[in-house]
């Protein structure tokens, strides 16, 4: 047991509320404990990282998530790892990362940590996560983890440019030249993505490509050749995730593209799930700009889908 990690009950403890377990000092905001659960969809976060990320907040340890999802009175939330992680190591070299294709080691401390305290806390549904990245080399729809045995809930990403050179959060330099090319084979290996039998959801869709001046703002030229992945999505029930952290980073203006590529997607049949990508303890549960979209497209709580494990 490590040392920042809290013990689970001993023999003969049954389950405790939020409030009546041990407190955990760490670095989460404080709850009012009389104050009502959040109304859906937002009673649920589908995407919060750990400690075992290498690059989340030292709070981020699965006792203390666990502790604070609870407290915040959430219906479901989905503990999860980037695979392969993104560490500081694999941030400068994206060969070595690659190179982290099948390992399991982080959704696999998690589910060792999430197991045994999911009876503490008999209010929130908690599920095993992971957060897979596409083979950006293959780019045929294939993920670096195909071993997903335990896992409730795939969440497919493509952090790394077709190609496997850069990683999209650097926004690397594409020539102007070449940018047609490039959204239409990201596009195009999105699509691929879309039809594997075990994804769940897309991460933080188009977001990426906005990064990398790939989505032309989320006009409507983009949207419309969005829409074959809207439709693979559709037709393989894979649903759109809503993710705070990514939409937070875009400016006002393509926000609010953004919001419209939400609408056509919704035309499309597509469903969509919420996700804090919580990295931080004031991130988990927490949508104001995802919220904000929601209303701009017009979603209603019947557009949501949750996994159930």
């Amino acid at each position: 047991m490590s040392g920042g990690e809290t013990p689970g009950p001993g023999p003969g403890v049954g389950p405790q509320s939020p409030e009546a377990a041990p407190r955990i000092q760490t670095g989460f905001p404080p709850i009012d404990p009389g104050a009502s659960p959040p109304e859906p969809p937002f009673d649920c976060d589908c995407h919060i990282h750990t400690i075992y990320s290498g690059h989340s907040g030292a709070e981020m340890f699965v006792p203390a998530v666990m502790h604070h999802a609870a407290a915040m009175k959430l219906r479901l939330a989905v503990i999860l790892e980037h695979t392969p992680i993104i560490d500081s190591e694999a941030y400068l070299k994206p060969g070595r990362w690659l190179a982290g294709r099948g390992d399991r080691s982080a959704v696999e401390a998690i589910a060792a940590e999430l197991g045994p305290r999911r009876t503490i806390f008999p209010e929130t549904r908690f599920l095993l996560g992971a957060e897979v990245d596409a083979d950006p080399v293959a780019l045929d729809g294939s993920l670096t983890l195909e071993d997903l045995s335990g896992v409730d809930y795939v969440l497919a990403a493509t952090h790394v440019l077709p190609g496997g050179g850069e990683f999209w959060f650097d926004r690397p330099t594409i020539p102007e030249e070449e940018l047609p090319a490039a959204q239409a084979r990201w596009l195009d290996w999105l699509g691929r993505v879309a039809r594997h039998p075990a994804v769940d959801a897309l991460a933080h869709p188009a977001c990426e490509m906005a990064a990398c001046r790939l989505a032309e703002g989320f006009g409507p030229g983009f949207r419309r050749k969005f829409a074959p992945v809207a439709e693979a999505m559709a037709e393989n029930s894979v649903a759109f995730e809503l993710n705070e952290a990514a939409i937070g980073r875009l400016p006002p203006k393509e926000a609010m593209g953004y919001a419209e590529l939400v609408r056509t997607v919704r035309e499309c049949g597509v469903r969509f799930t919420p996700g804090s990508d919580a990295h931080r303890g004031p991130q988990l549960g927490r949508f104001r700009v995802v919220r904000a979209v929601v209303d701009a497209a017009g979603l209603e709580p019947e557009d949501f889908w949750r996994p159930t494990g």
